[in-house]
């Protein structure tokens, strides 16, 4: 019985199956890489204000209310 326990703990797991994060060496990540992403970040922020913004911009009250009616929110999200 001890034996078929030492066995199950002693088994390999298979890392492919499953989300796996490992530390690495952040100065050597490439300059230009870092550039590039940083550049992607700034864009995709900028864009998800603009869009957070656009119903806010609008002075008529009804066209607002519609606006922001059709605007699709993730429930998941957690404002």
């Amino acid at each position: 019985m001890e034996e078929s326990n030492n066995t199950n703990n002693q088994a390999t797991i298979d890392e492919s199956a499953y989300l796996v994060t490992k530390p690495i060496d952040t100065s050597s990540i490439p300059v230009e890489t870092t550039q590039s992403d940083l550049a992607l970040l700034t864009k995709a922020e900028s864009k998800i204000q603009h869009k957070a913004d656009i119903s806010k911009g609008i002075k008529n009250p009804q066209v607002q209310r519609a606006v922001s009616s059709l605007r699709l929110v993730n429930p998941f999200k957690g404002y």
